[in-house]
């Protein structure tokens, strides 16, 4: 007997209406999961049920496709179907982007992350020669596309399904980036997409409900990119929770997110332990899962977050695990800088008198460094392309200290052509930014240089520097904040007016009380 088809239910904790489907049981092993289920997004009924009807012709395409592979009955996919297909996708995605562009910053991210998914030779020049080959995640995705309107599709046509759907998220967020710089005009390239006809109805049956309160069936990895669709993200972030569940799943042996207890968390930390992982590293990694499980509950994907107070707690005191640089150091370093060329010349001298994080300076280009309130200034700012700043406090105008003008600093800037970076001989690395390439090209030159203490880092140790010469000169404490890019939440007035961060001329007079170290000729 047909029993009534399933209607939308409310998630016992949420409120937030679901479809769900029982996957039958001889169709559980090609499926990989006991029911299918899809939040409708609202917690209002009659919205829910208008939203309910699409959802549930799609689980029900899914049955009859996994139901045909099954039967051994899988297809070819012809070029132009798997086009059409893409052209579902892409539709989609431009009208979320229309609805919600975002900031380009966002987008910008999001589109590295596509880039950074090609293989082949790199460098501008090489472009063409790079392709884009489907993951086995880029094929389950594909294939579960392919599944939700109705195809039980071969191999290859599952492995160019794949590839179309990267093309048309890569033309989509080409789309989304002009719409968050407020360009509305018409996509050009949107009718290279053929029309799909329109599929029978699935006439798969359902016998019955799912069982009241029972939790879907989740794989980790569906979660991870459920969450980062609504939470953008750098893509080196993305890629640290990745390899964090990929550590995880090893600990628990299954990568059933709902499936995932504190038990299995304390498994994956038991083996970071006996690798002799630190516990700083171990507690990062759980941070990196925490408000990925936090996003799934609230959105009632799975019924529990059991990374909540699963952090190793770190011994408090002791020494720093960072140092600063000594004035011996200083003048090593600067004085072999003198001697070098390209960025090695100009990025340690920035460093050394500013105090800026290593991506904020090989971020910058030549109309960062410019003229304001009649000082010259480095503008650290969000808006160029592989610049990521790690606080919105980092935001600011850091005044170019006298030493660094007298240095020639100056000369090497206007030297550049517009819109150059401030060290053009520095590549972009993998996710885009400069500063990864100019880490371990500089990290393995300062090692050269002798100094080797592993608690003093080639760059960060500048600004260890800087932070205690700044303190002992008795620099207000907002203005040594403004010079580092600092947040400082014990100081709640210091969010009042623009502050230090938007006078340069007043920073670069406590700025200028720092001195370069006695031994170094001028």
């Amino acid at each position: 007997m047909v029993l009534a088809m399933p209607r939308p239910q409310p998630h016992p904790k949420s409120g937030v209406f679901r479809t769900r489907v029982r996957v039958p049981r001889d169709l559980r092993q090609i499926l990989g999961r006991l029911e299918l289920v899809e939040s409708l997004g609202t917690k209002d009924r009659t919205e829910a049920a208008k939203r309910h009807p699409e959802v549930l012709s799609r689980f029900l395409a899914t049955l009859e496709a996994a139901r045909a592979e099954l039967g051994g009955k899988a297809r070819h996919v012809t070029p132009r179907e798997v086009a059409a297909l893409a052209g579902l996708a892409y539709r989609e995605a431009v009208q979320d982007a229309e609805a919600r562009p975002g900031t380009r910053e966002a987008r910008e991210a999001e589109l590295d992350g596509l880039l950074d998914r090609l293989t082949g030779p790199h460098g501008d020049s090489q472009e063409d020669l790079r392709t884009f080959v489907p993951a086995p995640a880029d094929l389950d995705d594909a294939r579960v596309f392919l599944r939700g309107h109705g195809i039980a599709a071969d191999q290859d046509s599952v492995a160019r399904m794949a590839e179309a759907l990267w093309s048309s998220r890569q033309q989509a967020v080409h789309v989304a980036l002009r719409r968050a710089a407020g360009d509305w005009s018409p996509d050009p390239d949107a009718a290279r997409f053929p029309e799909l006809p329109s599929p029978a109805p699935a006439a798969t049956e359902i016998r019955s409900s799912p069982a009241a309160g029972r939790t879907a069936v989740v794989k980790t990895s569906d979660l991870l990119a459920a969450f980062a669709r609504e939470n953008p993200q750098v893509p080196k972030t993305l890629d640290k929770r990745a390899a964090a569940l990929r550590g995880l799943e090893k600990a628990a042996g299954h990568d059933d997110a709902g499936r995932i207890t504190k038990a299995d968390v304390r498994a994956w930390k038991e083996a970071r332990l006996a690798e002799g992982k630190a516990l700083k590293t171990i507690a990062d990694g759980i941070a990196m899962l925490r408000p990925v499980w936090a996003w799934g509950v609230d959105n009632g994907l799975v019924s529990a977050n059991p990374f909540s107070g699963m952090a190793p707690k770190k011994a408090k005191g002791g020494p720093a695990a960072r140092v600063p640089f000594d004035d011996q150091d200083a003048v090593v370093i600067l004085t072999a800088a003198r001697r070098a060329k390209g960025f090695l010349r100009w990025l340690p001298w920035v460093l050394a008198l500013s105090g800026c994080r290593i991506e904020e300076a090989c971020g910058a280009v030549r109309e960062d460094v410019r003229e304001v309130r009649g000082v010259w200034v480095l503008d650290v700012n969000p808006e160029r392309e592989g610049r990521s700043l790690k606080t919105a406090q980092a935001q600011r105008l850091i005044p170019l200290h006298p030493a660094l003008i007298a240095e020639g600093f100056l000369s090497h800037v206007q030297a550049l052509k517009p819109g150059s970076p401030l060290f053009p001989d520095l590549p972009q690395g993998h996710y885009g930014g400069r500063g990864e390439v100019a880490t371990k090209r500089q990290s393995r030159w300062v090692r050269g240089l002798g100094i080797t203490d592993p608690k003093k880092a080639p760059a960060h140790s500048w600004r260890h520097l800087m932070a205690e010469t700044l303190r002992f000169l008795r620099v207000p404490t907002e203005a040594a904040d403004a010079i580092l890019g600092h947040d400082n939440p014990t100081n709640a007035g210091a969010g009042y007016g623009a502050g230090w961060r938007n006078r340069p001329d007043e920073l670069l007079v406590e700025l200028a009380k720092v001195t370069l170290p006695a031994g170094l000729k001028t």
